[in-house]
């Protein structure tokens, strides 16, 4: 059966949110590499590349708002589009904290505080892991309409959680500052919180995803 012109093109937004999900995928891959090695250069790269997705962002809510503008769509299909352009602008907070983390690892280096740091990097990978199988796993959901999948990825974020809290106890007692320096356990205490922040938005984009499909809201946090 032949498409219709709002089925088009919904399909084509739903290709564009697929690549900013990958876009986002590909961030925190480098960002764990970064924070696994250390890597300036890395991290850097993170920066850099932060733009992209920005504008791939902006570019899907241009193209849903022309889409409801001429389209006119009702009910379950204008909750797909709305979906869209929410989960556009969750993927793009979800990437920019990958450009905070690399700021934080360039600090770490520069400062020399990686013994500090490297006592508790293990778990700070760990959750960066989780986070990106939530991400992985989430736009699977979404592209098989898997409501179990999504699901999925929501009660994963309880792992990150857990960490952060475990994490944060014991930094919160070993934090130092010497000669005016913030060592390494303070910067690890602010990627421990943005890394779990960013499954709090995979968690939304989760609820998000829910109630797109379903028609009811969702309270996964």
């Amino acid at each position: 059966m032949k498409k219709t012109r709002l089925e088009s093109d919904y399909d084509a937004l739903l290709g564009e949110i697929s690549k900013l999900s990958s876009l986002t995928v590909e961030a925190y891959q480098n960002t764990l590499n970064a924070l696994k090695t250390l890597d300036v250069e890395i991290a850097l790269q993170i920066i850099k590349s932060d733009q992209n997705i920005d504008d791939l962002q902006e570019e899907i809510q241009e193209e849903a708002t022309i889409l409801i503008v001429r389209q006119q769509p009702v009910a379950s299909d204008l909750r797909k589009i709305l979906m869209i352009m929410r989960l556009a602008n969750e993927y793009e907070r979800i990437a920019d904290y990958t450009k905070n983390l690399a700021e934080y690892i360039i600090l770490i280096k520069q400062n020399e505080s990686i013994e500090h740091y490297q006592k508790n990097v293990d778990k700070l990978v760990k959750m960066l892991e989780i986070v990106i199988n939530m991400l992985k796993l989430v736009i699977e959901g979404l592209r098989t309409e898997d409501k179990t999948k999504v699901k999925e990825a929501a009660d994963m974020d309880k792992q990150v959680d857990e960490i952060y809290q475990e994490l944060l106890a014991s930094l919160i007692t070993h934090i130092q500052v010497v000669d005016g320096k913030v060592f390494g356990t303070a910067y690890a205490i602010l990627i421990n919180k943005y890394i779990e922040r960013a499954g709090d938005h995979v968690t939304n984009i989760a609820e998000e995803v829910l109630y797109a499909l379903k028609g009811r809201r969702y309270h996964l946090n």
